[in-house]
């Protein structure tokens, strides 16, 4: 073999082995960053914030009465909720879970210490229907009042208050409700505080959507004659009320001796703040 050939072999061969490296490299190179990238997407999705609570706000006294005011001040104490506020433009009171026939239409509002909000011209149950199908809503949850008037026992099926919870519940959200006294100055606060306490004893399954969705949870407050509101007793609801009971005024001075109460009608005569489950079909 000539001189010549061996060394044009030896040259051909030397490129050869060039070229495998670069190729080796290019395939290392090539790959780090697709690790690299997936690393990064995998810290991001970790590291992303949870979703707030989403919270609809609505009642049935309308958005610029006071109850649905001292409810919002509440609710906007809790860490990472998001509070939207549809409430019926004017006071609804009695109308249950009834909807408006024909279109319902909705304009700014404002609740009476100025928070934003929409105001609905129809009953409690049009404005869910109106934060869900027509305003793209999502909550998490439901809340209603607070309402001025106490609706326990047969008051919770003609209550707008409860109406609108019970509307949220047949579309599968879990929903609170909040009533508080009938006097010139309801104790509206305190119920609003129920509501706040409920939400943060169950905020996980709020979160996660596992809370049970079986009824509406309503929260009741006593208007006391005397006396101070009793403990928070669970008591199923009541199917009538006694002739001759004012179920709006309570001697509450009375609540250690009232002995234990066997539903919600009973429990706010004797003075005690009451919880009861409300099925949504009454």
């Amino acid at each position: 073999m000539s001189r010549r050939l061996l060394a044009a072999l030896t040259a051909l061969l030397l490129l050869l082995a060039a070229c495998g490296d670069s190729d080796d490299s290019a395939s290392t190179d090539e790959s780090t960053p697709t690790s690299a990238a997936g690393e990064t997407s995998s810290s991001t999705e970790a590291d992303a914030p949870a979703e707030p609570l989403t919270i609809l706000v609505t009642n049935d006294d309308g958005i610029g009465a006071p109850g649905i005011d001292s409810l919002v001040t509440t609710l906007s104490t809790l860490d990472d909720v998001e509070l939207v506020i549809v409430a019926p433009a004017e006071n609804q009171s009695g109308s249950s879970d009834t909807t408006s026939e024909g279109a319902v239409t909705s304009a700014p509002g404002t609740t009476a210490s100025g928070v934003e909000g929409t105001a609905v011209d129809g009953t409690p149950a049009d404005a869910v229907t109106v934060a869900l199908d027509e305003l793209g809503i999502e909550p998490d949850l439901v809340v209603s009042g607070v309402n001025s008037a106490q609706n326990v026992g047969p008051l919770a099926a003609i209550s707008g208050t409860v109406g609108a919870a019970r509307t949220a519940v047949r579309r599968d959200l879990p929903a609170v409700a909040a009533s508080a006294g009938l006097s010139e100055d309801p104790d509206f606060d305190s119920a609003s505080q129920l509501v706040l306490e409920w939400i943060t004893e169950n905020r996980d399954a709020l979160d996660d959507g596992s809370i049970a969705v079986d009824g509406v949870v309503s929260f009741n407050i006593p208007d006391c004659t005397a006396g101070e509101i009793g403990e928070l007793v669970e008591v199923p609801l009541a199917t009538a009320i006694p002739e001759g009971l004012n179920v709006f005024e309570s001697d509450c001075s009375l609540v250690g001796e009232a002995g234990v109460p066997t539903d919600d009608v009973d429990g706010i005569s004797k003075g005690f703040a009451t919880e009861t489950l409300v099925p949504a079909e009454l």
